[in-house]
């Protein structure tokens, strides 16, 4: 019993038709009311399940007193099934042409601005600028502006090359100092400038992510836009270079910090 419902499933039948069918083999003729007992088949279940296999061409009734079935040959009832699928087949295969005509002559709906994405979540935010450093092939350049989030500690790799700008952050020099160091020990070419115009990511010549301060009051302070363009990011390297000239590099910085250090001392 157990060997024929296991290859009624591989054949697709449920598991209940597979009891009922399989009770029927068993039997010459039965009521709804023996096949339940037998088949272990719920009662409330059994009408259906049998109207199903007559659908289907496993099942017939015979007529008597009480309403009872009996299993349609089975080499007979699969013959007929597979023929049946051989037509579905074709159906879906005239149906798939008459589509295709439909998705060939469709017009063209692409728009202008597809190739930008806005982002307002900060988990969206960061997993898009890892993603993007991920996929950086020959130079990642970064404006960095405060608050600084450790997002690059998994993202500097070997391979291209990571320039990265920052603000000099004022309010709390000691963590600063810090976070950038150990940027520049994982390979990350810094320089430093008292101020930047905005804050963005530019992935080789192609992809640019610009991260803005919110001037709605929304849950989240910050806005990404991501655009994928060329003439952009030619710009944006432009314009990325000229403040990299002004930049001092993490050295002179250190310096200066020290100078001050023993001013006040």
């Amino acid at each position: 019993m157990v060997n024929i419902i296991s290859e009624l499933l591989e054949i697709g039948f449920t598991e209940y038709e597979a009891k009922v069918y399989s009770v029927l083999l068993k039997q010459n003729v039965a009521s709804a009311t023996e096949i339940t007992k037998i088949g272990n088949v719920p009662r409330g279940r059994i009408y259906d399940i049998l109207n199903l296999l007559i659908e289907k061409g496993f099942c017939v009734t015979v007529p008597s007193t009480v309403k009872k079935f009996k299993a349609v040959n089975p080499e007979v009832a699969i013959h007929n099934l597979i023929e049946l699928q051989k037509r579905k087949e074709q159906r879906m295969l005239e149906t798939a042409k008459k589509l295709q005509e439909v998705y060939n002559n469709q017009k063209d709906t692409t728009s202008p601005l597809d190739y930008i994405q806005i982002l307002t979540s900060k988990p969206s935010i960061i997993k898009k600028a890892e993603d993007i450093a991920q996929n950086c092939n020959k130079i990642f350049r970064t404006f960095n502006k405060p608050p600084y989030v450790k997002k690059y500690d998994n993202i500097i790799r070997k391979g291209p090359k990571f320039k990265a700008i920052y603000e000099i952050e004022e309010d709390n020099p000691e963590d600063f100092i810090n976070c950038i160091k150990s940027y520049n020990q994982k390979g990350e070419e810094i320089r430093l400038i008292e101020k930047l115009p905005l804050k963005f990511i530019i992935s080789d010549e192609n992809t640019i992510m610009f991260t803005l301060k919110n001037r709605v009051g929304l849950k989240n302070d910050l806005t990404s836009m991501v655009v994928e363009h060329s003439d952009i990011s030619y710009a944006l390297i432009e314009l990325f270079e000229i403040y990299w000239e002004r930049a001092i590099t993490l050295d002179e910085y250190l310096k200066t910090i020290n100078r001050k250090i023993n001013k006040i001392k």
